[in-house]
């Protein structure tokens, strides 16, 4: 039996989410909490009709309705129970026979790297990390002072300045690839960016993949054409313009593919073991923590998404859950609520 008290279901701010058991990230917003309850006389089989003088609870729907900030694939497919998705890689490239090994384990977040040699490298240098190529587990970091082999003391950052941003081990193949920065700001809109090199390490030719920018704020395009250096000279061009506005000196790191995810939803009627729980994490006003749990949830609406530079409709994707009966336990409520001291 689960009791609810009316005046404790408040949501006082932004609430982390889990879907299936998979942390997926927050709401932009405090989420909007339902129960419509359906009472009335009941009407039993051969009856005739409903029974006079009596009344109970036909339906309890409960309903969550939340926006969130991260267009994902893992959270578009909440609307899609029992979708697939695949992910193509999108990494650095390197440059054959410019490699070595990390010859210590680096601390997390470290802006100092021991290499086992270093003579294929320089100050400048981007550098792939990782053992294994993959979004998840290598990464590209500059060179900004040349250490000595077998010493902790090689400085490197990555594109927003700051140090490692995986946990890498000792060993880790550190592998010099193609890259360059950019020679002039570049303003969203524009299809042309002014860069310091084409060639050699930062070799670049027309059908490649570069992205651009920093942690958090990368744009990926193929290139068209590829000119001259320099902030007067005419730069890598692309079809589809920049959405965002970029720097002086942002990196531009030549990468394997575009990259990103293809959601295959179920054709067809959605199986009932595809459903997966919705849990939201809230502290409310008061202080104290409120878990809400639909059991069984699925996406009742269509989804929207709203595209702008106003601060108060920023990007989103507000969905709308509903918790559905298990036929196991037709007689329990889909729906969970505790609220903590």
């Amino acid at each position: 039996m689960t009791t609810i008290d009316p005046n404790a279901i408040f949501s006082g701010a932004p609430v982390s989410i889990l879907y299936g058991g998979v942390d997926c990230g927050s709401t932009i917003s405090a989420p909007k909490l339902g129960i419509d309850v359906t009472s009335g006389a009941p009407e039993f089989t051969n009856a005739g009709g409903p029974v006079k003088g009596t009344r109970g609870i036909r339906k309890i729907v409960p309903t969550v309705e939340l926006t969130v900030n991260e267009f994902t694939a893992q959270k578009i497919a909440w609307a899609m129970p029992g979708a697939t998705a695949t992910s193509s890689q999108s990494v650095g490239v390197g440059v054959a026979g410019l490699a070595t090994t990390l010859g210590a384990d680096p601390a997390a977040l470290a802006t100092t790297i021991n290499l086992v040699s270093v003579t294929t490298c320089a100050a400048g240098d981007f550098l792939l990390v990782g053992t294994t190529l993959s979004e998840a587990a290598s990464e590209v970091v500059r060179i900004v002072t040349k250490g000595t082999a077998g010493a902790a003391d090689t400085v490197i950052e990555n594109s927003a300045g700051g140090g490692l941003l995986i946990d890498h081990g000792n060993g880790e193949n550190v592998v010099t690839c193609i890259g360059t920065i950019m020679a002039a700001p570049a303003v969203a809109g524009a299809t042309n960016v002014k860069v310091d090199a084409v060639t050699v390490k930062s070799l670049l030719v027309p059908g490649d993949i570069v992205r651009i920018g920093y942690v958090g704020h990368y744009e990926t395009r193929t290139l068209l054409t590829v000119g001259t250096i320099g902030p007067g000279g005419t730069g890598i061009t692309f079809a589809t313009p920049l959405t965002r506005d970029h720097g002086l000196d942002e990196w531009v790191i030549k990468v394997t593919t575009l990259g990103g995810t293809t959601i295959r939803p179920v054709i067809g009627r959605i199986a009932s073991a595809s459903y997966q729980d919705l849990v939201l994490t809230d502290v409310g006003a008061d202080g104290r923590t409120m878990i809400v749990t639909l059991e069984n949830a699925v996406s009742a609406e269509s989804q929207s998404l709203e595209f702008g530079d106003d601060p108060a409709s920023p990007l989103g994707l507000t969905m709308k859950f509903t918790g559905h009966y298990s036929n196991t336990t037709p007689t329990t409520v889909p729906l969970t609520v505790v609220l903590s001291a």
